[in-house]
């Protein structure tokens, strides 16, 4: 749906804005900061959907962002640092980074509740950059990052309950269709058999 200039699964920028709103507002703020000049200079705001609950900064309403975006000023900065090693797991990425100033380290992956982040073995929180990727808070120095998906328990238990239903199903219609072979042959076949009698 949108497309950034690649540089591998993460990268390092900053998140100058904060913008706060749902879903209808969304899509307007992301095509608005897509044509903007921030993607080029790694300008990534943050979004906040639904409830703000739970940060300290005030966000400005999503629905303002077309206009706060399109006056933003547009500055390359020094460097931020280095991603240093990338690697790809099924369900996690992993990340060894040099950062030279504070930074988001971004994951280009379609953000979620249940990506959870740990950096230097320590649980930390994500947010979702613009324009839907998640985001990593990081000070200065030498860090090893680790984002994981994990799926609610929930899920993970009607999806476990779904596996082991599939083969009690078959086993079911198998002997179901064992069961109508035994009641045609034993049951109907002698019944039949007796009304044929009686009637001959």
């Amino acid at each position: 749906m949108y497309q950034v200039e690649t540089t591998g699964y993460f990268d390092l920028v900053s998140s100058d804005l904060t913008f706060g709103g749902g879903r209808i507002d969304f899509y307007p703020a992301a095509s608005s900061w897509l044509a903007s000049g921030l993607p080029g200079v790694r300008q990534h705001p943050t979004v906040l959907m639904g409830s703000a609950s739970g940060t300290n900064e005030r966000p400005m309403p999503l629905s303002s962002a077309v206009g706060v975006i399109s006056k933003a000023e547009v500055s390359v900065g020094p460097s931020r640092g280095t991603v240093l090693s990338e690697e790809v797991g099924s369900n996690s990425f992993e990340a060894d980074v040099s950062v030279e100033r504070d930074s988001l380290l971004m994951l280009k992956v379609t953000y979620h509740p249940n990506w959870r982040a740990t950096v230097d073995g320590v649980e930390t929180d994500t947010v979702m950059l613009m324009p839907s990727f998640i985001g990593v808070q990081l000070p200065p120095g030498d860090h090893k990052v680790l984002l994981e998906y994990r799926p609610r328990r929930l899920r993970m238990i009607l999806l476990i309950l779904g596996v082991l239903t599939l083969p009690l199903i078959a086993l079911a219609e198998m002997r179901g269709e064992a069961f109508s072979r035994w009641f045609a042959l034993r049951v109907m076949g002698p019944v039949s058999g007796l009304v044929n009698r009686h009637h001959g």
